[in-house]
């Protein structure tokens, strides 16, 4: 017995070996390429992430497997894994900051609905409004009241088509279906 407690030390070191070696296999197993998945980033205090992923994954190209639904506060010990989104649910007051990041609209995309626009270019389209009666797929996000929401694209995204001369659309394709989504 004594001889365990002596050893303990080192059987908690390959416990947590064995716990972090399998944890990567696990994501490697269940992830996918930039290129296979698409990536939505909201910057909002509460999201339904599974079913919105689900409702997104309707008029894709085959090639993209999932779809993923995050929140900004999901990457928090590592923010630099948000830029690699392809689509983001951005408030007006944070939209400045995130701007370099953002893929400017084609001038007829989206057309119906607010735009956000800094500099005279249009970055963004607005998917909750309160005071406007805008509330795009407001049962799976859960906005914070008051405050002005706008969908941004990710200027590196691989899903942009035309945009930037990416290989699909499929970023577009998840756009118009969360901009119809109640």
């Amino acid at each position: 017995m004594k001889g365990i407690f002596r050893n303990l030390h080192r059987y908690v070191f390959w416990l947590i070996i064995s716990a972090v070696f399998w944890a990567w296999i696990f994501t490697l197993i269940t992830d996918a390429p930039a290129g296979k998945k698409l990536v939505l980033y909201a910057d909002v205090p509460a999201m339904e992430r599974q079913t919105l992923a689900q409702a997104l994954e309707q008029d894709l190209p085959e090639h993209i497997r999932f779809v993923e639904a995050r929140m900004f506060m999901d990457e928090m010990f590592s923010p630099a894994n948000v830029t690699g989104g392809d689509l983001f649910i951005v408030s007006a007051a944070e939209a400045e900051g995130y701007l370099s990041s953002f893929q400017p609209l084609a001038q007829d995309a989206f057309s119906d609905l607010p735009a956000y626009e800094s500099g005279g270019t249009v970055y963004g389209v607005c998917v909750y409004d309160e005071a406007a009666g805008i509330r795009i797929a407001a049962r799976y996000v859960g906005y914070q009241p008051g405050e002005r929401y706008y969908l941004f694209f990710n200027a590196d995204s691989q899903h942009l088509g035309d945009w930037n001369g990416s290989p699909d659309d499929a970023a577009l394709r998840a756009a118009h279906t969360l901009l119809a989504l109640p």
